[in-house]
């Protein structure tokens, strides 16, 4: 018996089992109406990053690659805001462990590939949720939107969100205690973050205020770091080192389609994102129903 009060069905454990996942789905989206810290988290990730940060340094920051730096980061805060919901999901997995609930369901007859798919599926609805929040601010920030728009979003959202939860999954099958959440997010989320273009290009030009007014020999220092000024802005160039995680992080690639989608710019090519997007999420979830059924 699950939290939502209904029993799982008895199946074969060698059959795919669409209630079992409807049932676990469910589960998850009651769990999250019930929990209003995290609408809360949500909500003041998005006013901390999108409006303070995003107008704070949008005063010295006045436009990178044409859109001003609180447009920029919109996607950002919305995978931020995926991320955290994702991974919150995911470590929900430690109490269902703690209580019991995970071996009620383990020696079911659900199988526990269906258990796994209705846990990310419903990890992933609530990351579109979660994610969604900064869009009631598009309005102030100025970004065009559109109907398309949303559901391409919810789309790529929805994607991030099934191989996060998974990702996460696999990290809560090895922990026993919720005191390790606050590793994974310091160890986890913000290197997800940080490392995948959210706050600043990978490659571009940045304008700015007082460019023009530059020293010749700050400007030289700085063209030795790969920042060159001209005109009313600079060219920026990541340190190569700095560019090779950003390209190992999956994280990129989602959010660079992300980018594509809400303000039509993207850094990385257009195919691998695509392969990132609809083949990473299904690799993911096999790895994570492993890892549930390894632990039971």
């Amino acid at each position: 018996m699950i939290a939502t009060g209904e029993p799982l069905p008895r199946v074969n454990r060698s059959m795919f089992a669409p209630r079992v996942i409807w049932v676990m789905w469910r589960r998850e989206l009651v769990r999250y109406g019930r929990n209003r810290s995290q609408i809360f988290g949500g909500l003041s990730r998005t006013v901390l990053w999108l409006l303070i940060l995003g107008f704070g340094l949008g005063a010295s920051l006045r436009q990178i690659e044409g859109y001003s730096y609180a447009q920029y980061i919109l996607p950002g805060v919305v995978t931020l805001n995926v991320l955290f919901a994702s991974l919150q999901s995911a470590i929900a997995l430690v109490w269902d462990r703690q209580v019991g609930l995970l071996r009620e369901v383990q020696v079911s007859p659900a199988p526990m590939l269906s258990v796994a798919l209705g846990k990310l599926l419903g990890g992933a609805t609530i990351a579109v949720a979660q994610g969604s929040i900064p869009f009631l601010f598009i309005p102030i920030i100025g970004v065009p939107f559109s109907v398309t728009k949303l559901l391409l979003a919810w789309a790529v959202m929805f994607s991030m969100g099934v191989f996060l939860t998974a990702f996460g999954v696999v990290l809560a099958s090895r922990m026993r205690t919720f005191e390790g959440f606050g590793s994974i997010s310091n160890g986890v989320i913000q290197p997800l973050y940080f490392l995948s273009g959210s706050i600043f290009p990978i490659r571009g030009i940045i304008g700015g205020v007082g460019f023009l007014d530059i020293p010749e020999e700050l400007r030289n220092e700085l063209a030795r770091l790969g920042v060159y000024a001209i005109g009313g802005g600079w060219v920026v160039q990541l340190p190569v080192w700095i560019r090779v995680l950003v390209f190992a992080n999956p994280v990129s690639y989602q959010l660079d389609l992300l980018r594509f989608v809400l303000l039509d710019f993207r850094q990385l090519p257009m195919v691998v994102d695509l392969l990132v997007i609809t083949i990473l999420p299904v690799i993911a979830a096999l790895v994570a129903a492993v890892a549930m059924a390894k632990r039971s």
